[in-house]
């Protein structure tokens, strides 16, 4: 799969989750391949004017971690954006990715946890391209809270890629209800 592909996905899940923190998704750069001048990605603008970002990149020595249950504090940005695309990839399982997987990053995150801390996401796909996005984020003009204000919300347990079998391509688009 090509990384617009890729992007194409993670997008369309994140405008379905129905997250209320989420005011805004949207997609950006013109690299057609990670580790460019312009790399492509996913933006994603929330209520308060902090942004997170999915891009494509080139990162050596990355290190699987575990998906968290609960998404990290809005403080850390990024770090919450790469655990919530984990987390509805766990739930709409795309038939075109084969394995996803949060990823530490190294020389990444707080000086005491870096190498230890989600700033990324490894997608393998199911024709047997991988691709790494890697998480960033903008704190907006009132800053992050400290706590989740929507711990009640929960990814819609048919949030759907509607990509078919393997061999159905990408058309089709993704439904949360």
């Amino acid at each position: 799969m090509q990384a617009a592909q890729v992007l194409d996905v993670l997008e369309s899940l994140l405008a379905a989750s129905g997250h209320p923190e989420i005011a805004a998704v949207e997609r950006y750069g013109a690299d057609l391949v990670p580790g460019g001048p312009s790399p492509s990605g996913v933006r994603v603008r929330y209520e308060n004017g902090s942004e997170a970002y999915l891009w494509g990149a080139i990162w050596p020595g990355e290190s699987d971690l575990p998906t968290p249950q609960t998404l990290p504090p809005p403080r850390r940005r990024a770090d919450r954006i790469a655990v919530f695309a984990a987390q509805l990839l766990d739930v709409a399982r795309p038939a075109a990715f084969a394995s996803w997987r949060v990823v530490a990053l190294p020389d990444l995150g707080p000086a005491s946890e870096r190498g230890k801390v989600p700033r990324g996401l490894r997608i393998d796909c199911a024709d047997g391209t991988s691709l790494l996005l890697r998480a960033t984020s903008g704190v907006g003009p009132t800053g992050d809270p400290e706590h989740d204000p929507y711990p009640e919300y929960r990814i819609p347990a048919n949030l759907s890629a509607g990509l078919g079998g393997p061999s159905a391509g990408l058309g089709g688009g993704l439904s949360a209800g």
